[in-house]
């Protein structure tokens, strides 16, 4: 359903305004959470070939997932004028196992476009190859292994549209579940596959817009980041919410 309330400005005002009130607290979280990557990156070492190195790398991955999941609901809270807590942290914590099932599902769902795409290209590459013959360049099969490579190439950039389709369409899959995990794993799924069905071009204008941002962060040195960075983090809760409200405006009324 389209959204009525779901703006790029709207998003961005209130990302803003959220940012104004929560910066520092929020700035905080995020150099913590970059100093604790930095730790378990240097305890893992760049030796691939230890049980150390595997084993924090998979605690990093857990961690990842524990932490995201805290920062979106003190984006939520923070949404509906709670101040930021850290408690959030430890009540997500037994939910943990179908906050790692959601990320699973998502990552799955977009990458396999990507990794289709791959095997495509490499086809095209290999075919080309094989016919490549500066011999006779207007043979005959000398012409379709190039165009059957240009073909491949084609059909590679459309798997790559195909994947960023599919991580826009379930980018609020955690949310849902943070917010209600009694909905279960494929119950986020579902439901952010369903929030954002006919808010696809508005999504994709506020993500543009996110991206501009964070380009304009680079170009304010470092500081600039961040601040971009907490934006566009309140700015995608913002999303989440302005669609979820008229979701809730539907069922009232029903």
């Amino acid at each position: 359903m389209k959204s009525l309330h779901l703006s790029p400005s709207g998003a961005l005002k209130k990302g803003w305004e959220l940012t104004k009130k929560h910066f520092i607290v929020m700035l905080g979280l995020v150099l913590g959470y970059m100093v604790l990557l930095w730790v378990i990156s240097l305890l893992s070492g760049t030796d691939t070939t230890t049980f150390r190195y595997w084993i924090l790398y998979l605690v990093n991955l857990v961690l990842s997932v524990w932490v995201n999941a805290g920062f979106a609901k003190i984006l939520l809270n923070a949404y509906d004028g709670e101040e930021p807590s850290f408690s959030v942290f430890k009540e997500l914590f037994p939910k943990l196992g179908g906050l790692i099932g959601v990320n699973v599902i998502v990552a799955v769902c977009y990458c396999i476009p990507v990794v289709l795409g791959f095997i495509v290209l490499f086809i095209g590459a290999g075919a080309s190859a094989a016919s490549f013959n500066l011999a006779d360049p207007y043979s005959f099969g000398h012409f379709m292994g190039q165009a059957f490579g240009g073909v491949t190439g084609i059909l590679f950039l459309v798997l790559l549209l195909v994947s960023f389709y599919i991580a826009l369409r379930l980018m609020f899959a955690v949310y849902a579940y943070v917010e209600d995990s009694s909905i279960g794993v494929m119950g986020a799924v579902r439901k952010s596959w369903t929030m954002t069905q006919g808010n696809m071009w508005t999504i994709l204008l506020c993500i543009l817009m996110i991206i501009v941002l964070n380009l304009l962060g680079l170009v304010a040195l470092i500081i600039g980041v961040f601040v971009t960075m907490i934006i566009t983090m309140f700015m995608t809760v913002a999303m989440y919410r302005q669609i979820k409200e008229d979701e809730e405006i539907v069922i009232v009324e029903e």
